[in-house]
């Protein structure tokens, strides 16, 4: 078993922080900085699991390995994509866990649940790219490629792409519409009928991470244009974040996106890999061992799969066929969330330790050698 997490985090500016970022600054029972949440917390936890394996002497059937890698933060093409492709002999692990959920109140109802990450969208950076006319901004000629770069993106904003349930998010609205209230469980747990899903499909839109778990999104991130005030560009861009479900074909999404913008003067460049990402099934015994150790520890709660609207470092075992979950065991509500690269960013002493047993707990169970 691999248990994986990376040390680098996103950047941080101390102006803007109560607490020093790098600090790891301790106050009324939080640890505070940047990499708190996402996810030198996990690091830790795993550290501290293995230690209480060790001191409890338990017998394990297999290997695990610790691993601490670079780069997440940008795509993890030189941390945990360079391990797969360089040491993949080394490490080879059978069962895969990440980061990717967390326990949350209040996501789609009150009760706490912990989201177990076995899939991710498939992210694309794109480059769109609006040619047109230089010449003297006092003189517009009327193709001016930043007008026609903010047009195609208004068509963008204007036509969303339409919500489609994957079977992991119909597995995981299934599970919270079991302990849910008529009619809202009914609703969720036949989330999948053509006659019921315009219904559920409307109320999730509300919602922008459950939205997200549901349709093809291309998002726009960064734009640029010109160089001088007086100077109309011959060209414009924007960089799209492009998010597939996993069982979108790219090729056939792209095509799609063109035939939206159908403007000659605009261009898409796209990644070169349009590979899609594979999923874990929510089936695997593995999954039933988290299920079991987090409800022995925090019995009044559900266990759930989910599809990650974001990327992580999974992706690359899973393209291996190594099943991988993602899930840091604490519980934490939306707001508090928004601190993950955000400002004063932190975790409480309590969810570090909650989470250190839960792994101690969930490594136990899984690894556990049996007595011949």
């Amino acid at each position: 078993m691999l248990l994986l997490h990376h040390m680098d985090v996103v950047t941080a500016d101390a102006a803007d922080w109560v607490h020093d970022p790098f600090g790891g600054e301790l106050e009324d029972g939080y640890v505070y900085g940047r990499g708190a949440l996402d996810m030198k917390c996990f690091g830790i936890m795993h550290l501290m699991a293995l230690d209480m394996l060790l001191e409890q002497g338990m017998p394990l059937d297999r290997d695990i390995i610790f691993l601490a890698v670079a780069d997440e933060e940008q795509e993890g093409e030189f941390g945990a994509g360079w391990m797969v492709e360089n040491h993949w002999e080394e490490i080879a692990p059978e069962i895969v866990w990440d980061e990717g959920g967390y326990g949350i109140r209040g996501l789609l109802k009150d009760e706490l649940v912990f989201y177990v990450s076995v899939a991710e969208k498939n992210g694309l950076w794109t480059r769109l790219i609006a040619s047109g006319e230089a010449g003297l901004g006092s003189i517009p000629r009327g193709n001016n490629p930043i007008d026609v770069l903010t047009q195609a993106l208004h068509k963008l904003q204007e036509h969303p792409f339409p919500p489609r349930l994957t079977p992991t998010s119909a597995e995981m609205l299934r599970r919270l519409g079991s302990t849910a209230g008529f009619p809202q469980s009914f609703l969720l747990q036949h989330a999948a009928n053509p006659l019921l899903w315009p219904l559920v499909s409307r109320a999730l839109a509300g919602m922008p991470t459950l939205n997200a778990m549901v349709r093809n999104l291309a998002t726009p991130t960064v734009l640029r244009g010109g160089e001088k005030e007086n100077i109309i560009p011959a060209r414009a861009e924007a960089m799209l974040d492009v998010r597939l479900l996993p069982d979108e074909d790219p090729a056939r999404f792209f095509a799609e996106l063109e035939a939206l913008l159908a403007d000659d003067r605009l261009r898409l460049e796209t990644p070169a890999d349009l590979t899609m990402p594979a999923v874990t099934p929510f089936d695997h015994s593995f999954f039933a061992g988290l299920e079991a150790g987090i409800t022995s520890l925090v019995p009044d709660c559900q266990v759930a799969p989910m599809l990650t609207p974001g990327g992580t470092d999974s992706r690359y075992f899973r393209r291996k066929g190594v099943p991988a979950f993602g899930l840091i065991p604490i519980i934490i509500d939306p707001d508090e969330l928004e601190r993950m690269h955000g400002i004063d960013e932190r975790i409480s002493v309590e969810n570090l330790a909650l989470g250190s047993r839960v792994v101690a707990d969930v490594v136990g169970r899984v690894c556990k050698s049996t007595p011949s």
